[in-house]
């Protein structure tokens, strides 16, 4: 008998994640992938291969998130037979969640179904998976070229995708958009969702959140019963932490508001529910009835608990900041380090070397995010939420350790977004400034896109190594001292950089002496640490020589100064932005 490489992964993945509207559903539907590819990854192991990514151990590590793509060493008179395995199995999986959903719906939804109802379950569950497969014959026990064969051979069936007609008729669901929600024959898909008893935080009331088939699964299947962060609780998180010795008295009064109302979302001694309960324009009644159902609050209770959550801000001199960031980290040039892989004495060895090395970087990602703000970690690919301070930091940090292990580099994407922003276009931007940052030139590079609630929209990239310490120290020169002191920078530093760039576009001599005048003008000369301006305006010039140049082939409306503008400008932004977080996302 002789060997093959067995090449695995299925779809939709991306959109198949993006369909949300709270994190809970972004963390759901990428679980539910997790798991998808935990079956298969299992099936072919049990058909005796031998799992060369992810590494051999994954599908049975419970903590590990499997990628949706698997390559196996496997027996080549077996690969129709495992690769078949491989995919019952997967559809198996998938049956078993639609099943534990359908058994939430029945039991605790109390939702009423009919043949209509059952003929769009069935034709949006069975009709959503697409399984590819690919093969080679390891000839003379080649494992470069096996792998290449089976490589290409995946890549041209991919190109070859049909779908199957789908029609979708009536009132959409309120997740993907684009498919029919689910209803009865008698009663249309707006009043069939009004009239389901479950309440938040599963459902919006009153009909306003219809779901399909698969919006459904995400929200009731067993894996729904994880708790996840909400983007309010993220944004919330550094509040929360300074405000814990002082909330007694609030919970106390939360609790009595809400009595009945109120589930517990993590696990914390002093504040184990949402975060979206620390901000004081939560405390209304349309606001309540909206996310907790409680329809005409008790005007006395209402009116105690914001007296307390006040006292609260009081206390510790701040409030709750309402931005929060999505960090998407992905490998660069992943291909070109396979082709290293193969090009050595022992390729099949190289290759589960670097799968070793993406596993141990994704366990680093899971024991420096903290619970309930990671969405997935695995292989090379990344995605968290974070509070507003400490998006940049995170991603930065994960981007060395990702050299570190892998000897390569990796580029992120980071969107900055009001918690109350929908998720899925926060979603879509950050995966749209990772792949502009990895347009960089030798990419290894951030892009960060910050969604103001006011509408304006800033885009501003720059490689990690250009970047280096600059941003974070520029910040701490923005931040106010805990004696009194103020700031070592005025704000209005960055602004008047910006309006500079306008006149000085090139990173020149000129431009560097116009820094070092605004940094001597905004320098605070009696703070303890006060700043040498000629060294900063050197920094700061390199930094922005360093910068990218607006890519060549943007659209002309895309070249407006709040995107991708001179270098000049794009340090502008980044002295902005880190205003911008200094203040946690008030300017």
């Amino acid at each position: 008998m002789t060997n093959a490489i067995l090449i695995f992964t299925f779809s939709p993945v991306q959109s198949f994640i993006a369909e949300a509207r709270r994190a809970s559903d972004l963390f759901v539907g990428s679980q539910i992938l997790v798991q998808l590819a935990r079956a298969a990854g299992k099936a072919i192991q049990a058909q005796g291969g031998d799992l060369i990514y992810p590494v051999s151990e994954a599908p049975d590590k419970p903590d590990s998130d499997v990628p949706n793509k698997l390559v196996a060493r496997v027996l080549w008179e077996k690969v129709q037979t495992t690769a078949d395995e491989a995919q019952k199995a997967l559809i198996r999986e998938w049956e078993n969640l639609a099943n534990s959903a359908r058994t939430t719906l029945m039991c605790n939804w109390q939702i009423k179904t009919d043949a209509r109802w059952e003929a769009i379950w069935i034709r949006q569950t069975e009709s959503l998976w697409e399984v590819y497969w690919a093969a080679a014959q390891m000839t003379d026990d080649d494992y470069a070229r096996a792998y290449r064969h089976a490589s290409a051979a995946m890549d041209a069936r991919k190109r070859s995708r049909v779908f199957a007609p789908a029609d979708e008729e009536g009132v959409k669901d309120s997740l993907s958009g684009c498919r029919e929600a689910l209803h009865t024959q008698n009663m249309d898909a707006k009043a069939y969702w009004k009239s389901v008893k479950i309440g938040p935080p599963r459902l919006r009331p009153d009909g306003r959140e219809r779901l399909d088939a698969i919006g459904a699964i995400k929200r009731s299947c067993r894996l729904a019963d994880r708790r996840f962060c909400s983007t309010s609780t993220v944004a919330a998180e550094d509040f929360r932490e300074r405000a814990a010795p002082y909330l007694d008295d609030y919970r106390a009064a939360v609790e009595a508001l809400l009595r009945g109302h109120l589930e517990p979302v993590r696990e914390h001694p002093q504040w184990p529910y949402d975060g979206d309960l620390l901000f004081l324009e939560t405390l209304t009644a349309d606001r309540l009835a909206d996310s907790y159902g409680l329809k005409q609050p008790d005007r006395q209770r209402l009116d105690t608990a914001r007296a307390a959550l006040r006292k609260v801000y009081d206390q510790i001199q701040t409030h709750p900041r309402p931005y929060y960031a999505i960090v998407a980290l992905d490998g660069d040039n992943m291909g070109k380090h396979i082709d290293a892989c193969l090009a050595e004495g022992d390729p099949e060895a190289a290759h589960r070397r670097l799968s070793r090395q993406l596993s141990q970087f994704a366990e680093c990602v899971r024991q420096k995010v903290a619970p309930g703000f990671l969405v997935y970690a695995g292989g090379d690919d990344m995605l968290v939420l974070t509070p507003l301070s400490q998006a940049l930091p995170l991603a930065q940090t994960l981007a060395t350790r990702f050299r570190e292990i892998t000897g390569g580099t990796a580029s992120a994407g980071i969107a900055i977004a009001h918690h109350l922003y929908p998720l899925d276009a926060a979603l879509e931007a950050a995966r749209t400034a990772e792949r502009q940052a990895k347009r960089v030139t030798n990419k290894a590079a951030v892009c960060v896109h910050v969604l103001k609630r006011s509408g304006e929209r800033v885009e501003i990239r720059s490689r990690w190594d250009a970047m280096d310490t600059t941003f974070e120290e520029i910040a701490s020169l923005f931040q106010e001292s805990d004696d009194s002191a103020g700031s070592s920078l005025a704000s209005r530093f960055a602004y008047e950089v910006l309006q500079a760039a306008y006149a000085l576009p090139r990173p020149d001599d000129k431009f560097e002496s116009e820094l070092k005048r605004l940094l001597k003008r905004h320098r605070n000369t009696q703070h303890p640490h006060a700043l040498e301006p000629g060294v900063w305006a050197k920094r700061l010039r390199t930094w922005a020589e360093k910068l990218p140049e607006p890519p060549k082939d943007l659209p002309r409306k895309a070249r407006a100064p709040m995107s991708f503008s001179t270098q000049t400008a794009e340090l502008g932004h980044w002295l902005v932005l880190a205003h911008f977080i200094v203040q946690g996302g008030v300017e």
